[in-house]
């Protein structure tokens, strides 16, 4: 395992942030365009993959990350069918409810905590690893989902718009 702080821990740190950021512009809109709703999951899989990867190459099994990537793919999913939509003459309107806000705060605010963890479990000692390995699966999740929720509602504004 890793034991040092990396250019890669950097990668995650920013792309967190920029999750975070992004996740913040989404929810203050009243229209969001389609790639804007990819993009706090492409910041989400800038968190993950470095995530991924440091696991693998620590020997852990890649069937755990298949599992997860699953759970979050089926989370996003039912978020994204959940979600009303709404259209006027110009543009389609993603309508979130209050509840659905704090949700998809909460995904990004976990996955700012699992950079968090990796960062600082490379940096304080090897007694980390177990926390850095449920950091890297939770980050797995969190990514699946909001990329799956962002398609899923780019199919329905599509299907419902035309």
């Amino acid at each position: 395992m890793l034991h040092n702080l990396s250019l890669v821990h950097a990668v995650v740190a920013l792309s967190a942030a920029a999750c975070f950021y992004l996740v913040i512009r989404e929810l203050r809109r009243v229209y969001v365009s389609q790639w804007r709703l990819f993009a706090p999951g492409a910041a989400a899989l800038g968190v993950a993959v470095p995530l991924f990867l440091i696991q693998i190459v620590a020997g852990e099994e890649r069937w755990l990350f298949a599992g997860a990537a699953g759970l979050g793919i089926a989370i996003g999913g039912i978020r994204g069918v959940v979600i009303t939509l709404q259209h006027d003459l110009y543009r389609p309107r993603v309508v979130i409810s209050q509840n659905a806000k704090l949700v998809l705060l909460g995904v990004a605010v976990i996955l700012v905590i699992c950079a968090i963890l990796e960062i600082v479990g490379a940096f304080v000692s090897p007694s980390a690893e177990k926390l850095r390995f449920w950091a890297a699966l939770s980050a797995v999740v969190c990514a699946a989902a909001m990329l799956t929720r962002a398609s899923v509602l780019t199919i329905r504004l599509r299907r419902e718009h035309y």
